[in-house]
């Protein structure tokens, strides 16, 4: 499959009064072309500024210091900010956290669904709309012209999060964002969800980053698998080689949290908690969580080394 996405070196920095913050530090990856790529972490590990820094969307004070992104050989940081409007939302879409917070209250869906279509497409009004009902229906809102007059307090939370679906599928992109696309909803349209996902992707052989703080989650629906702790990229490979051979501790961690069938006893937990990600970082940032750390661990940082083909690992065991 040939490279839809590529990321190289990539580093957001957030220049505070209490300091500095590496919250994306020298991460790199590639998505090739209708392929899935999961990017799986506790909450605050950066990845969704990952994702902010790829749509040049990262909030102030954070800027992007380092890196490129290149889609289809153009590299996005270092284009004019009209031409990288009209990639937003057209050749890439994102699915934010919170639906409920994303879509505007006072807006019915209809004109938010619209209003997309119209900048990007340059549809009329009534022809916005016509696609506006059609892309409800493709995915899964019953009767989707009532459903453009409603507001989005009127929907329930997977309703809302289906819309947003809608709205980033609308210009037909090449690659679709969606960060914790199933987060606040119940395992029924989690499911639903992510089994949506899964059959607009194939139709449409769009590419897709999952951002997801749940190994279970992705387990079925993705191709490939990185695994980010503390700003950096620490364990990186197929899904199917990461769940069988897990090799950095914080993979088997996570893994070891996931409940299995039948399970009585209580789910193990990973101790401590993510470290401050400042300026004066020496050593393995899983330091101080680590049950099996190792000379160099304390004083040295460990680098992203292939141990086999496309299984990376940044730790100094291996």
């Amino acid at each position: 499959m040939s490279t839809l996405l590529e990321v190289k070196n990539l580093k957001s920095y957030f220049f505070t009064r209490a300091g500095l913050v590496k919250a994306v530090d020298d991460v790199s990856f590639a998505i090739a072309k209708g392929e899935t790529l999961a990017l799986v972490g506790e909450s605050g590990c950066g990845k969704s500024m990952t994702a902010l820094s790829l749509l040049r969307l990262l909030p102030e004070p954070g800027k992007v210091v380092n890196g490129e992104i290149q889609l289809l050989g153009r590299d996005m940081l270092r284009l004019p900010d009209l031409e990288m409007r009209r990639i937003r939302g057209n050749e890439i879409s994102m699915i934010f956290q919170e639906p409920m917070t994303s879509l505007n209250p006072v807006l019915k869906i209809g004109e938010q669904i619209a209003e997309v279509l119209r900048l990007h497409e340059g549809l009329s009004e009534q022809n916005a709309l016509d696609k506006s009902a059609e892309l409800l229906r493709l995915v899964g809102i019953s009767d989707p012209q009532r459903r453009l007059r409603d507001y989005p307090h009127q929907l329930s939370g997977g309703q809302r999060q289906r819309i947003m679906i809608a709205m980033a599928l609308a210009c037909d992109p090449q690659l679709l964002i969606a960060d914790e696309p199933t987060t606040a909803l119940d395992v029924t349209i989690q499911a639903q969800i992510m089994d949506l996902l899964q059959r607009l992707k194939q139709e449409r052989q769009m590419a897709t980053l999952l951002i997801s703080h749940d190994l279970g989650v992705v387990a079925g629906n993705a191709d490939r698998l990185a695994i980010m702790y503390a700003g950096k990229i620490v364990e990186s490979g197929p899904v199917p080689m990461l769940f069988e051979n897990p090799l950095h501790p914080y993979t088997q961690g996570l893994l070891n949290c996931i409940p299995r069938p039948g399970q009585k006893s209580a789910l193990p937990t990973i101790p401590g908690q993510l470290p401050n990600v400042g300026e004066n970082q020496e050593g393995c940032l899983f330091l101080d969580r680590c049950d099996r750390p190792c000379g160099p661990c304390g004083h040295q940082t460990p680098e992203l080394q292939e141990i086999e083909p496309d299984h990376w690992v940044r730790c100094w065991r291996y």
